[in-house]
């Protein structure tokens, strides 16, 4: 598959009109994050998560969790990765480090 910008390309070739979140399917998490920059950058990456109390003694506004629809963009390139696989495709493997390689031996 291949990162989003090319689909920009295709669907203006296409003539495609109209509004399209530019985004892979299905979510991911902070810690998924984490997980996999630790899997391919730094091993030794170590992390504690906020409470919920601990939280809100930070920021001023309450958290959300917002999942953008893809099914526009979908629907025209079925091959999509989903967000996870992306992610690891063309982010967390290009950049992966002798020493994240060598932890995993």
């Amino acid at each position: 598959d291949t990162p989003l910008l090319p689909y920009a390309i295709e669907l203006a070739l296409r003539g495609r009109v109209g509004i399209m979140n530019f985004c892979n399917p299905g979510a991911i998490s902070h810690n998924q994050v984490l997980d996999l920059y630790k899997q391919y950058i730094d091993p030794d990456l170590t992390w504690k998560n906020f409470t919920v109390e601990e939280q809100a003694k930070v920021i001023q506004a309450a958290r959300s969790n917002n999942e953008l629809s893809p099914h526009k963009l979908w629907k025209e390139f079925p091959q999509m990765l989903p967000i996870t696989k992306s992610l690891e495709e063309f982010v967390f493997k290009p950049l992966e480090t002798e020493k994240a390689k060598a932890a995993r031996k």
